[in-house]
């Protein structure tokens, strides 16, 4: 991590990490970082560049993501370790930041697969 960013900030950013399958609102993040909510999205704002929520989802994607290309887990069980309850707005949503639904995201790792060597 930049040891030049601020630490309350670096703090918010590892809870977010840690606790991505939970329900988290910019009040929880603030007494995290011990600040006002207000006070705590200027912060998180003006140092990341987006809100904290928008951070938070974007992380929960790009986790998701990389569950779906590296690991066999159901898509339902990568949905629920990234936070999303509904499983038709997290196909939605993934399919809005890659352009594919989750399944066709995992089917095209599964099938750039290198074939079995078993056939000589």
């Amino acid at each position: 991590m930049d040891s030049t960013l601020d630490d309350r900030i670096a703090r918010v950013l590892d809870a977010m990490n840690r606790h991505m399958a939970e329900s988290i609102t910019v009040r929880d993040l603030a007494a995290v970082a011990g600040l006002s909510p207000s006070r705590f999205a200027h912060l998180f704002r003006r140092t990341i560049g987006v809100s904290p929520l928008r951070h938070l989802h974007a992380m929960r994607m790009a986790r998701a993501q990389q569950l779906l290309a590296r690991s066999s887990l159901p898509i339902r069980d990568v949905m629920r370790q990234v936070g999303w309850k509904d499983p038709s707005h997290f196909s939605k949503d993934f399919k809005r930041r890659f352009g594919v639904a989750p399944r066709r995201y995992r089917g095209q790792y599964d099938e750039s697969a290198p074939p079995s060597c078993s056939e000589r």
